[in-house]
């Protein structure tokens, strides 16, 4: 039967409601193969179709010379921040998973640790994002929405003049990395 099973399993709630109990394991592989599938698009697009002026902007030569080839990103706190919360979410999904797949070992106790790290560190970064770091820079303003305006019609080959604004991070053209 193969694909034609059904994605959801349903069962009847004690007020006889129909809910849905189960999701179809199959679609672990489909989330990862398109996972996967756009990764490698990407890449593709950006090796072969992505043009260079893209990636330089309108930087003057003096002070695209005067930036440090090694740029920092994130500070120490947002790295840990970001590398706790990756370990505790791979943690908890290796938890879930692997035991319905039929490996067996003691999954609970690492699985709730997981949870408390990842809880920890979400309760840790709604804290420190508001008072420690631009908290309204995340939200887009009229220039971020022209900007990934300029982007798309860009992107779908029709004129547009570059980009103004590069995200939080100043880049390098292409060539500059060469």
């Amino acid at each position: 039967m193969g694909i034609l099973k059904p994605i959801t399993q349903w069962a009847t709630s004690p007020w006889g409601q129909s809910v849905p109990i189960h999701i179809a394991w199959f679609l672990i592989w489909v989330c990862g193969l398109a996972g996967l599938l756009f990764l490698i698009v990407h890449a593709i697009y950006i090796r072969y179709f992505a043009k260079a002026e893209e990636f330089a902007g309108d930087v003057s030569p003096t002070l695209a010379a005067a930036l440090s080839p090694r740029i920092r990103r994130h500070s120490l706190t947002a790295r840990l921040f970001h590398w706790i919360m990756a370990a505790s979410m791979f943690t908890l999904l290796f938890t879930a998973f692997l035991p319905r797949l039929g490996v067996q070992f003691d999954w609970v106790t690492y699985h709730w640790i997981a949870g408390t790290v990842l809880t920890a560190s979400v309760l840790f970064h709604v804290i420190h994002a508001p008072f420690w770091l631009d908290f309204w820079a995340i939200w887009p303003d009229r220039e971020d929405v022209l900007d990934a305006w300029k982007r798309i019609q860009r992107f779908l080959g029709k004129p547009a003049p570059p980009p103004r604004r590069f995200a939080k991070y100043p880049r390098r053209s292409r060539a500059d990395q060469r």
